[in-house]
C-alpha cells in the first residue's frame, strides 16, 4: 500500500512514516518506480512504534526493542522491556512529586496574592513569589 493509505489507517503523517523510515525504526521496501511500499506487517511495527512512543522510549530504545523482538525470545523481550518500563514508572513519579511540589507552591501562591490588601502603594513581586512575606 502506498504512503497516503498507510497515513489514514494509522492516522500516522507522512512525514513521520518518512522520519521513522530514515531513523531506521521502520524500513520499506520500494516498488520499480520508487514508491514506498507499505504492507500490513508495516503497520503492525508502526503501531508497535507509537505505542513505545506513548510508553515514554525513547527512539534509540525504541529501535533496540524493536530488534530484540525481531531476533529473540519471549524471554529476552520480556528481561529487555522490563527495566525500560521500570526506568519510565521511577520517571513518572519523580515528575509526579514535583508537579505535586509545584501544585502546592501555586496554591500557596495564589492565596499569598489573594491577601493582599488593596493598596495604591507600589506592591513588589514578593507578594506571590516569596511566601509568608506580607505584602507591603
Amino acid at each position: 500500500m502506498r504512503i497516503s493509505e498507510v497515513t489514514r489507517r494509522s492516522g500516522v503523517p507522512a512525514t513521520t512514516l518518512r522520519f521513522y523510515e530514515d531513523a531506521g525504526l521502520l524500513p520499506v521496501a520500494r516498488t520499480a518506480n520508487g514508491y514506498r511500499d507499505y504492507d500490513e506487517a508495516d503497520l503492525v511495527r508502526l503501531d508497535l512504534i507509537e505505542a513505545s512512543k506513548e510508553l515514554g522510549l525513547s527512539l534509540e530504545q525504541i529501535s533496540e526493542h524493536l530488534t530484540v523482538l525481531r531476533t529473540r525470545s519471549c524471554t529476552d523481550v520480556r528481561e529487555h522491556l522490563a527495566p525500560l518500563l521500570t526506568q519510565q514508572i521511577r520517571r513518572l513519579n519523580d515528575k509526579r512529586a514535583r508537579l505535586e511540589r509545584l501544585s502546592k507552591r501555586l496554591d500557596a501562591a495564589q492565596a499569598d496574592l489573594a491577601a493582599c490588601p488593596d493598596s495604591d502603594d507600589h506592591c513588589s513581586s514578593e507578594c506571590v513569589t516569596q511566601r509568608r512575606r506580607p505584602c507591603p
